[in-house]
């Protein structure tokens, strides 16, 4: 979408406007501001009962004890499960990943699928896939209800760097640096 057409799409909210911020606009405005691409995985303490799901809210929350902030949405069946474990691996993207955040993130794919169709091991008991960027295995602290979405807070256990670049999400499209 052009600037021009963007501008006309979404018109300026106002503080004190009496016109409410609608889910669309919201969605418009939101779709420029780039993020990173994950997967959050999780399975049972001893490897069985795999999920995982795209993710692209992902954040540093804090360097001293280290942990990270997710977003999951409430329907997400990952979601679930990692409720039920407390735990979850972060897998940052690399910028030629794109088709496992495509695969992680459609419902028509069931968790066993997910995970037979993408190279993976355990970190520490969690599924870690094979040349992803980075990675994060952590121990869920807390659950935090956020609108649709749940928002966890996480401490980091173990982590691994890869190579690469990331595979970013900008204007509902996978990018790439330049």
């Amino acid at each position: 979408m052009s600037g021009a057409l963007a501008a006309a799409a979404v018109a300026p909210h106002r503080s004190g406007s009496a016109a409410p911020v609608t889910a669309r606009e919201f969605k418009e405005v939101l779709a420029h501001l780039p993020s990173g691409v994950t997967v959050l995985t999780t399975a049972g303490p001893d490897g069985s009962g795999m999920a995982g799901m795209t993710a692209s809210a992902v954040c540093s929350l804090s360097l001293d004890p280290p942990m990270i902030l997710a977003c999951a949405a409430n329907r997400s069946r990952t979601l679930a499960r990692i409720r039920s474990t407390g735990r979850l691996a972060v897998n940052v993207l690399r910028e030629d990943q794109g088709h496992l955040a495509r695969r992680f993130a459609d419902p028509e794919v069931g968790q066993d699928a997910r995970f037979a169709a993408t190279a993976h091991h355990l970190e520490d008991g969690l599924p870690v896939l094979d040349d992803a960027l980075a990675w994060l295995a952590c121990t869920v602290d807390a659950a935090h209800p956020g609108g649709d979405h749940t928002i966890l807070t996480a401490g980091v256990r173990r982590l691994g760097l890869g190579g690469g670049h990331p595979l970013l999400w900008h204007n509902r499209a996978f990018r790439i640096l330049a």
